[in-house]
């Protein structure tokens, strides 16, 4: 009877997951923008974070209904959709390219939402939003799709890869690289862009040696890549004898487990300077709590995938992270790309569905609600890019946007070597083109500049001769208006062949800081004292105690006596 009663709950149990998942389903996907084109590629995209309001927890209504409030815009990743646009653009001008054939694109905001980019995946494959599952409902569309750049994260990356991987389609994600994600994806892993961490590593640890940071904090993301990060940067400085003051682990912005605000600020105390590793949404939680409940102002050490510039508390914002030093990967701007986007406005594209909400957030524009629909009103339909200061909008082409731009040429050089064998073969008939197959393509792709990782090895198919980072500086100009500023650079051939260059007269320290910021947990012991250990404390901190009669100890800060 027992074994019945369980045997009739588990199948009330599979019953109600399948309605649930069919009921999700049967939610619109947020509206996409589309061009239409011979060849079709799919856009899996970050703009902003939204969310429903449900005030009432144990309301009888589906929380699915409510409509989305947006929390944060992340306006200049609107830069990714353009430097797609911008790349699909040169292409089509070029008939050599695809054969005088066109490339268009199909592009959605999943926000940062992994449902999202999931059901978003399926729209692209089924035509229909909401999805219909294994059936193609747009011939017209569906049939085009070649290849899709997505997500932003690991996270995202993850669940477009478990949809597209069942049908064989490439995926290109432009999130930072995480060499786990290819044991989390079970069947096909995306390509990634590879990235030398272990440059990283070594050109934070010079930094910190050319300025004798030898206290510093770390703060990373609670997730497998900030895990990774936090065991090998903290044994890179132990072989450099320095030391990790803390190490905090940054819950998301969503997450129901709460920063203990007293707890952080005693940390954050602990030193003056901080090394932050990971990305703009992953650390969103420590702006947040920097900004509005912390007085003590550090120096940051990042990466260029935490851009400190955004934050909306502007210009309290820059009191707190103004001064900070940031790794960003070299790269060639992408030539024309300044001049295009200086030339956008929202008559130009009537068919971008996100031009609009980007639009008035930029130039701070009242806008209408008419039949549901946003309108601009009494806004500058006429206004420049160029004009919006650094927080909400940077016309340098930014990483993610390289990224973007560079997975559309990976994927049409791809498109043009499987037309060619087409050519050769005298199989190309464009009266009856069809575009190839998806997993065609793999095998174009996999001989270009990306990488895979998978659960034996990592693939990278491009090797990596030397890794030049450019060090840039967030500082306020004369002017007033912010900027980031390159002030050193590093080359990385290998552990033994490094340069290191640093122009210190051109840092400023933010707003409040006049002087080289000192990290030590003790000061050096002047002449005639010695170093003593603390118990139960990292070897940078000590106590000076006077030497004994009759010896001296002639050096600052030595265990020693002479």
């Amino acid at each position: 009877m027992k074994l019945l009663i369980a045997f009739s709950l588990w199948i009330v149990l599979i019953v109600l997951q399948e309605q649930i998942s069919c009921y999700l389903l049967s939610i619109s996907a947020s509206p996409g923008y589309y061009q239409d084109g011979d060849f079709v590629i799919g856009g899996l995209l970050s703009l902003k974070v939204s969310g429903r309001h449900n005030k009432n927890k144990f309301t009888s209504g589906n929380e699915y209904n409510l409509p989305e409030y947006v929390y944060i815009d992340f306006t200049k990743h609107y830069q990714h959709i353009l430097a797609m646009v911008f790349a699909i653009e040169k292409i089509n001008k070029d008939p050599n390219i695809l054969f005088n054939m066109s490339l268009g694109f199909h592009v959605f905001n999943v926000d940062f939402t992994e449902m999202k980019a999931m059901k978003s995946s399926m729209v692209l494959l089924s035509g229909e939003s909401p999805p219909v599952p294994n059936y193609s409902c747009r011939p017209e569309k569906t049939d085009k799709l070649v290849a899709v750049i997505g997500g932003i994260s690991t996270g995202i990356s993850t669940q477009i890869s478990r949809v597209l991987s069942l049908y064989n389609v490439p995926q290109i994600s432009y999130a930072p690289f995480d060499q786990s994600l290819g044991t989390i994806v079970q069947l096909q892993s995306p390509y990634q862009f590879p990235v030398h961490t272990a440059a990283l590593y070594q050109g934070i640890i010079q930094l910190l040696l050319y300025f004798t940071w030898v206290w510093v904090g770390l703060v990373v993301p609670d997730d497998i890549r900030g895990e990774l990060f936090l065991r090998d940067i903290t044994e890179e400085m132990m072989n450099h004898g320095l030391c990790v003051a803390f190490a905090e682990k940054i819950q998301g912005i969503l997450a129901e487990d709460k920063v203990n605000t007293k707890l952080f600020n005693e940390k954050f105390t602990l030193t003056r300077v901080i090394i932050a590793f990971g990305d703009t949404y992953s650390l969103l939680a420590l702006a947040v709590h920097t900004t509005f409940y912390t007085t003590f102002r550090n120096v940051w050490i990042t990466t260029s995938d935490w851009d400190i510039t955004f934050y909306f508390q502007q210009p309290k914002s820059y009191e707190y992270f103004g001064g900070g030093l940031s790794f960003t990967d070299r790269m060639d701007q992408i030539l024309g790309f300044k001049d295009f986007l200086r030339n956008v406005q929202p008559r130009k594209y009537p068919q971008d569905i996100f031009i609009q909400d980007v639009w008035m957030v930029l130039f701070e524009c009242p806008y209408l609600i008419d039949h549901e629909a946003r309108q601009l009103s009494q806004c500058e339909p006429n206004g420049s890019l160029s004009t919006r200061p650094l927080h909400v909008w940077d016309m340098n082409t930014s990483p993610c946007s390289s990224k973007v731009h560079a997975a559309v040429y990976a994927i049409a050089q791809a498109l043009h070597e499987e037309l060619s064998l087409r050519v050769e073969g005298g199989s190309l008939d464009k009266s009856v083109l069809r575009a190839p197959l998806p997993w065609k393509l793999h095998p174009f792709l996999q001989k270009g500049q990306l990488g895979r990782s998978s659960n034996k090895e990592n693939i990278v198919n491009k090797e990596i001769l030397a890794t030049e980072f450019d060090i840039f500086n967030y500082q306020s100009l004369q002017s007033g208006t912010k900027a980031q500023v390159k002030v050193g650079e590093f080359v990385f051939e290998s552990h033994s062949v490094q340069h290191f260059s640093l122009n210190e007269k051109l840092i400023t320290w933010g707003k409040y800081g006049k002087e080289i910021p000192l990290s030590v947990c003790s000061q050096s012991c002047p002449l005639g004292f010695r170093k003593t250990p603390v118990e139960g404390k990292s070897f940078c901190c000590f106590d000076c105690l006077p030497c004994p009669e009759g010896e001296i100890a002639n050096e600052t800060g030595f265990f020693g006596l002479a």
